[in-house]
């Protein structure tokens, strides 16, 4: 059994181990590493954010072309974008022919209003942009800590 969904530190592992899970997965931590393959200023616009800043819609896929059926969406950043094509998905869909070419470039440019930064709701926790393998062992030292010392509270 995997545990998935706003997990980023140690806490979370340690959370999800001890709730009986076999292991995580971990999307927007690793999302915000050196080897992901994401702009700077995205990057930057989810160390700034907060789970609150972060709203789930269809949007961003619908621009990328991978219009996916309902009720599959992506949780992304909230940005300008969003808000101009709030409610108003076929017409997104409809002027896809314009619309998509402008939405990649933006985001190849790291353009955070036009197209949206992909990250959960663990953006809260994140405050910096590592490597991944210290992510890792950042996530393993700090939940075998905490589990370490969860024996205190048997006694």
């Amino acid at each position: 059994l995997l545990a998935a969904g706003g997990i980023a530190d140690g806490r979370g592992l340690a959370a999800a181990l001890m709730l009986g899970a076999d292991g995580v997965l971990v999307g927007t931590r690793f999302w915000a590493s050196r080897e992901a393959l994401v702009h700077q200023r995205h990057h930057a616009v989810a160390v700034a954010a907060t789970g609150d800043d972060t709203v789930r819609s269809s949007l961003p896929d619908i621009a990328r072309r991978l219009d996916w059926p309902k009720p599959f969406d992506i949780r992304v950043h909230a940005n300008a974008f969003l808000g101009q094509w709030a409610s108003r998905d076929d017409e997104l869909r409809a002027a896809i022919e314009t619309e998509a070419p402008a939405y990649r470039e933006a985001f190849m440019a790291g353009d955070a209003d036009k197209a949206a930064a992909i990250f959960g709701e663990a953006a809260g926790l994140i405050s910096d942009i590592p490597a991944a393998g210290e992510i890792v062992e950042r996530m393993v030292g700090d939940a075998a800590a905490l589990l370490g010392g969860a024996g205190r509270f048997l006694s």
